[in-house]
């Protein structure tokens, strides 16, 4: 396995993320991987079905304006592809982009808000991690505690916007917003 310190830092959130979006584990993505995910996220937060058509509608987008674009042929793309089509559009487009992926997150996060205060804490996090790829717990309480900027034992609003535009533009390993699903 290559040394982390000489891959490029987004390139390494890159690869993590498609490792959580491919859901068969057959090392490429297609439309059904993305369609996978909410399906996922439905059957550990159930009885959601409205946060979970935003999250659907939200992956479609994804997958429809900033990845298809790149796929070769086969209607899949492998890692190397997947992020060629991100830094593509961070690159072409990168409000359109971000704005696609915060409704991402934010529709992953909301599903988490099981007592609708509008804050996830610790726990509501913890199920993400259920839903999304089950990590050890301990590296997830360390992710909250990154992306946690005030220290008070939630994610609000403007720390989870900022997380999601650290985690798919920023190329420095120490910006907390890296670890928005996890270790990278």
């Amino acid at each position: 396995m290559p040394d982390t310190a000489v891959i490029p830092v987004l390139t390494r959130k890159m690869r993590s993320m498609f490792a959580l979006l491919d859901a068969d584990r057959d090392g490429f993505l297609c439309a059904d991987d993305l369609t996978a995910v909410a399906d996922r996220m439905d059957a550990v937060f159930p009885g959601q079905a409205a946060r979970i058509g935003t999250l659907r509608s939200t992956l479609h987008e994804l997958w429809q304006d900033h990845l298809a674009p790149t796929v070769a042929g086969a209607g899949r793309l492998d890692v190397e592809a997947f992020e060629l089509g991100i830094r593509r559009s961070v690159s072409v487009s990168p409000v359109t982009l971000l704005e696609t992926l915060h409704e991402g997150a934010c529709a992953w996060l909301s599903l988490c808000d099981t007592d609708g205060n509008g804050l996830i804490d610790l726990e509501e996090y913890q199920r993400l991690n259920q839903a999304i790829g089950g990590l050890p717990a301990q590296q997830m309480e360390e992710s909250f505690r990154r992306l946690d900027r005030d220290g008070d034992g939630t994610l609000d609003p403007a720390e989870i916007d900022a997380a999601v535009v650290e985690f798919f533009t920023s190329e420095d390993p120490e910006a907390p917003g890296n670890w928005l699903y996890g270790p990278f």
